[in-house]
């Protein structure tokens, strides 16, 4: 979920009384929309969205346009050879808002290697340009994800829902749904439950929808990740914040078994409403979750639970002073965001020039999340997870303990 939330209020004012401009290709919608169908043919589904992408994807500069659309593409990866086929187990994995399939490269590869099977989807609006986000629809998303964890529960025995941010509001939403199929169970990293201040706000992007299509419009370097930011994306998060707070609400207990990995320093996702629904909602004895915090400050007594478990994000030897929003999925090795990859080092520096950034000596650079306020050190925002794999490991041990609901 983009930085450009935190500035989307002053920005949606001032659009309120400005005209507005025109936009290059990059931030026009194309004239045709990725929609749903196809779930139940993933081999058709994939043949389809390959043709939207080729004949809608704005490339970004300095990375081929060809293999820009393979990193977009959702995918299916099947267990590996060696695995059993008496009782297969299966996820379907929900990416973020302005993101793509490509933040589950990493999970997935894990995960078949020990017999899970892995299917993702392309949300409405994604993969393509920043200009498709002006008219996706959080409909559109919630029938994507209907339709292809309807298709993944028809293939396997036990299956399995999960997402990162927007993705985890939305299938938290298909979870707590009473429709059938039910999953097995619940995986969610950063879900969007609620935001960090932002809820009372988002009711504003309606009206500044109404004279601007962008809170703001950014250079694209990310070739997998929009940094542009529509205003009809905060009208459709607000919708999937108000449904899935309200499924929520329903509930004084949850028993659906759920694992929730997080970090303390997310800048868009309020941890401590993870936290309480976490121990007060779900009570499934199964739970896990996971934390990433500076282990030299105290875990506050009302939040401490058994099931949850902290894992140390002051890593000084790496140069990480905390973790991101976006790190939790992506391994050290991941060709993109990995360590010495091209998206590793000062995508998206903090309160530096990109230039300045770039200049910087490798031991001056430190990794941390979004933040508009004074470090003691400069920063960049942190794209991998140097826990990856335990936290991967967590999901691989949370999947296998779950029956068939």
């Amino acid at each position: 979920m983009p930085k450009a939330l935190f500035r989307i209020f002053p920005v949606m004012a001032l659009a309120l009384i400005a005209a507005c401009t025109t936009s290059p290709v990059m931030y026009e919608p194309a004239t045709t929309q990725l929609m749903p169908g196809g779930a139940d043919d993933f081999g058709q589904y994939l043949a389809d969205t390959r043709q939207h992408l080729t004949e809608n994807l704005v490339a970004v500069p300095d990375f081929p346009r060809q293999q820009q659309i393979e990193w977009n593409m959702p995918f299916r990866v099947m267990p590996a050879d060696h695995c059993k086929r008496e009782q297969t187990r299966g996820i379907l994995l929900v990416h973020g808002l302005s993101d793509s399939p490509f933040v589950f490269r990493d999970f997935a590869r894990v995960l078949a290697e020990q017999c899970i099977e892995v299917r993702t989807v392309l949300l409405q609006g994604h993969g393509t340009r920043p200009g498709d986000m002006v008219s996706a629809s959080a409909d559109v998303w919630r029938q994507q994800v209907r339709e292809h964890f309807n298709a993944l529960a028809d293939d396997v025995d036990i299956p399995f829902i999960g997402g990162f941010s927007l993705g985890g509001a939305l299938a938290t939403e298909r979870a707590l749904s009473k429709n059938t199929p039910r999953p097995a169970g619940l995986v969610v990293l950063a879900p969007a439950w609620e935001l960090n201040g932002l809820k009372d706000y988002l009711w504003l992007a309606s009206a500044a929808r109404l004279f601007t299509d962008f809170v703001e419009e950014e250079a694209e370097l990310n070739p997998v990740k929009y940094e542009s930011f529509a205003t009809n994306s905060a009208v459709q998060l607000s919708t999937v914040l108000d449904k899935v707070q309200a499924l929520l609400s329903q509930y004084r207990q949850i028993d659906l078994p759920v694992l929730i990995a997080a970090t303390e320093a997310d800048s868009v996702i309020n941890l401590e409403f993870l936290v309480n629904e976490f121990r007060t909602r779900f009570t499934n004895p199964d739970n896990r979750m996971l934390v990433f915090r500076d282990l030299r400050e105290p875990w506050p007594e009302n939040w401490r639970n058994d099931r949850i478990v902290s894992f140390n994000s002051y890593l000084p030897d790496d140069n990480i002073l905390e973790f991101s929003h976006q790190s939790l999925a992506i391994a050290p090795n991941n060709e993109l965001y990995g360590i010495g990859n091209p998206l590793n080092r000062c995508l998206e520096p903090n309160l530096i020039s990109l230039d300045d950034c770039r200049q910087l000596e490798e031991q001056n650079l430190w990794f941390s999340a979004w933040h508009d306020t004074e470090r003691p050190v400069l920063t960049s925002r942190l794209t991998y997870n140097p826990w990856f794999k335990e936290t991967v490991q967590a999901l691989v041990e949370f999947v296998r303990m779950q029956e068939k609901p």
